[in-house]
């Protein structure tokens, strides 16, 4: 046998191997290249959505904006209304565990309420991909996300936009969990966001974001000291956990009267709660 055959054998036997290599290189482009393709199109449609939510808010919060602007001068403790609804439960006993947050007086409650209800029974929708696995092969299939809290969270942004930054309630501000201090953007009213086109998302590394903040003067950054409250909101499924509560407490400085919790609908202005048997209807069919 020649010298060279072992060699020969080795060279014939890497051949398949390099072309196994190269195929699967080409599937990955592939595949990387569509998942791209799918996510630049389910950004198009969320930023469509945004866009869209932002024209809506002008028309249907037209008459809150313009009281707001008509108040800018006014400290927003001078607007307190009402608290919660402790007397009615959802589950896992949070009217009472978190009871004095749930009753906490915050101002702009009719308001926030009208936003909260919006986003709950019209939130944005958005595509999620998820793969499922049948015997011989995986299925890629479409299911939609409710984000209820983001819809929230845009519409009261977009509100403070409208009014040059200057508005009582502010989406998701961070802070520097570790100093306290505001992370303020540009003006020093206007929180400070990463993201050209999702604002909330992603957030500064080391941050804390409470859901909304309501400040005392408007024309000051909302630094803690000019915080009236800083407000947990809750849509149904999604629960109260004691270690968000402590870490808005610790941001606040562990004044307790700077820390409101929302359930939606259950504390929004005008919530009746459902009375017994009513659940058990059955709703006419339209014709």
């Amino acid at each position: 046998m020649p010298a060279w055959f072992p060699s020969t054998r080795r060279s014939c036997m890497a051949a398949p191997v390099v072309g196994a290599l190269i195929w699967g290189y080409r599937a990955y482009r592939a595949y990387a290249a569509y998942e791209t393709a799918q996510t630049a199109i389910e950004t198009a449609e969320t930023l469509a959505q945004i866009g869209q939510r932002k024209k809506e808010v002008q028309t249907i919060l037209k008459d809150a904006i313009s009281g707001m602007k008509k108040e800018i001068d006014i400290k927003s403790s001078t607007f307190v209304r009402t608290g919660g609804n402790v007397t009615v439960s959802r589950g896992r006993r949070e009217n009472v565990t978190y009871r004095q947050y749930i009753e906490r007086k915050i101002p702009f409650r009719p308001v926030i309420s009208m936003v909260c209800q919006w986003a709950l029974k019209s939130p944005l929708i958005v595509p999620r991909r998820i793969r499922k696995k049948i015997p011989g092969e995986v299925i890629e299939t479409t299911i939609d996300i409710a984000l209820k809290q983001t819809t929230a969270s845009l519409v009261f942004e977009a509100v403070d936009d409208l009014l040059a930054w200057q508005s009582p309630l502010k989406a998701e501000p961070n802070y520097n969990a570790a100093s306290r201090a505001a992370m303020l953007g540009d003006p020093a009213t206007r929180p400070l966001r990463i993201s050209e086109y999702f604002p909330f998302w992603p957030r500064p590394k080391g941050s804390l974001a409470p859901d909304l903040v309501i400040v005392e003067y408007r024309q000051q950054p909302f630094e803690v000291d000019n915080v009236f409250a800083a407000v947990e909101i809750k849509f149904p499924n999604d629960w109260v956990r004691d270690v968000q509560i402590s870490d808005y407490l610790e941001l606040m400085g562990r004044d307790p009267q700077k820390v409101a919790l929302l359930r939606v609908p259950e504390d929004c202005t005008g919530y009746r709660p459902e009375k017994a048997g009513d659940s058990d209807r059955k709703p006419r069919r339209g014709r």
